[in-house]
């Protein structure tokens, strides 16, 4: 097992943790963002499941399949990932529930997604009116074969990259709402 941790330097959106480990062919993955952007509005984009590619540009289409209650929802994400020349066709199907907790919980449907398991827990938190900070944690194995020549190194440096560009997407669009 391998456990990578980074500490960044403070931006309008800071990476407060991030780490990534792997065991055999699954991987587990912490983060913790700050966001400028009150904690409705930041909730208002992350789930909003037919625009996600504004938040994470390797999103090549998101949607709902199924709505089943208020808090319960079925969706679809599918994502294409390059990492130097090796590009990835990522497809989830989901389990989404926002828990009592107003925490959200994403479950990999295996036999509609080419990952052999995957969950993940968002939680949103107020830190003031005007910021909030978003932690997810997430176990995910996939049912397709990585190089080896990606190891644990391009893989993390991939991984930072992307939390960076979420932070920093998800900040854009709660600025725009704010200014609507």
């Amino acid at each position: 097992m391998l456990g990578i941790g980074l500490t960044f330097p403070l931006r309008a959106s800071d990476i407060e943790q991030a780490e990534i480990k792997f065991v055999g062919a699954a991987y587990w993955y912490k983060f913790t963002i700050t966001v400028e952007g009150s904690l409705e509005a930041v909730r208002e984009i992350v789930t909003d499941y037919d625009q996600l590619h504004r938040i994470n540009g390797d999103i090549i289409k998101s949607e709902i399949i199924e709505r089943f209650n208020e808090t319960k929802l079925k969706r679809r994400l599918w994502l294409n990932h390059c990492i130097l020349v090796f590009c990835f066709d990522l497809y989830f199907v989901e389990h989404v529930e926002i828990l009592n907790d107003g925490s959200i919980r994403t479950t990999v449907l295996p036999n509609e997604s080419n990952f052999r398991r995957g969950v993940a827990t968002w939680r949103l938190d107020s830190i003031t009116d005007t910021s909030t900070r978003i932690s997810v944690e997430a176990e995910q194995e996939p049912d397709f074969w990585v190089p080896p020549v990606i190891g644990p190194l391009l893989f993390e440096r991939a991984f930072m990259k992307e939390v960076r560009k979420t932070a920093d997407n998800i900040e854009r669009e709660a600025r725009r709402a704010l200014a609507k």
